[in-house]
């Protein structure tokens, strides 16, 4: 008996879901393990789309190969934007009434002392737990901003017109915006109390 991919992923959602919470480490701090196992089920979909399997062992062998691309995968980004957070911190700083969200209105300097780069660090964690709170499609739309993903990608992934991801892409970046600010605030009266 021979089955596909679409026919074999309901039955090892389980197996799939401990694999995660197994292997996935510290990226279950920024992703929930149910979010990563519907991106891993997107992926084998994608990719397997053509594939049959004689038993459930040589799938779940499969499966995992996928799943642990996946997680490589989410892994190097979550570290480079870790590495790398002004891209996101500059969707904090950009004016509402300009075209492009990572518009900054006015340069950094170049130059930053111990007391700059510290608050720099902690804009940074302020940001990547404001991306924490967007719901999940909020979350990929600013990320893939973040990381230049091209908006028609975006669409395509999520199964919605160019104009329709756009328009969400724009209110994700208004939620994100509207969250970082809440927690700016929280921080604020926290130091002042």
């Amino acid at each position: 008996m021979t089955a596909g991919v679409r026919d074999l992923l309901p039955a090892t959602h389980e197996d799939l879901l401990r694999y995660v919470r197994r292997n996935a480490g510290r990226l279950l701090r920024r992703e929930s393990a149910e979010d990563l196992v519907q991106a891993i089920h997107a992926r084998a979909l994608e990719h397997g789309e053509d594939c049959t399997f004689v038993a459930r062992e040589p799938f779940l062998a499969w499966l995992y190969k996928v799943a642990a691309s996946h997680l490589a995968d989410r892994h190097s980004y979550w570290g480079a934007l870790r590495r790398s957070p002004d891209r996101l911190l500059r969707l904090t700083r950009a004016g509402s009434d300009t075209l492009d969200p990572l518009a900054v209105p006015e340069p950094a300097t170049p130059a930053a002392g111990p007391g700059t780069r510290a608050g720099h660090e902690e804009d940074s964690r302020r940001a990547a737990r404001a991306l924490a709170l967007l719901l999940p499609r909020d979350r990929v739309l600013v990320e893939g901003l973040v990381a230049d993903v091209p908006l028609e990608e975006q669409a395509r992934t999520l199964g919605i017109s160019y104009t329709a991801a756009r328009q969400s892409r724009h209110r994700a970046v208004a939620r994100f915006r509207t969250a970082y600010a809440a927690l700016l605030r929280r921080d604020r009266s926290a130091t002042t109390d």
